[in-house]
């Protein structure tokens, strides 16, 4: 499961989540609210300087278009069988 960390008050944020929503990968994402002290503990362990940030098998992708590739690659491989289907359990 892929993880986005961001806030309802923050612009990027708001864009990041249309952008997956529109290309209907949304529900692939775990979203964590960084107000929250799960979201502040995983920004504070993986180093992130801003949000939103994303987790892939626990390591930091900071860019929303890095995030939008490793979700389209897990798809492919999936739906060829290549696996990758642990990403989606």
């Amino acid at each position: 499961m892929f993880q986005m960390v961001g806030a309802d008050w923050c612009d990027k944020c708001r864009k990041a989540k249309r952008v997956l929503q529109e290309k209907g990968l949304w529900e692939q994402i775990e979203y964590i609210d960084y107000d929250t002290p799960a979201g502040k503990k995983l920004a504070a362990q993986l180093g992130a300087e801003h949000i939103p940030f994303f987790v892939d098998q626990g390591e930091l992708v900071e860019y929303v278009g890095q995030i939008l590739h490793k979700l389209t690659e897990a798809n492919l491989k999936k739906s060829l069988g290549l696996g990758g289907g642990e990403v989606f359990q």
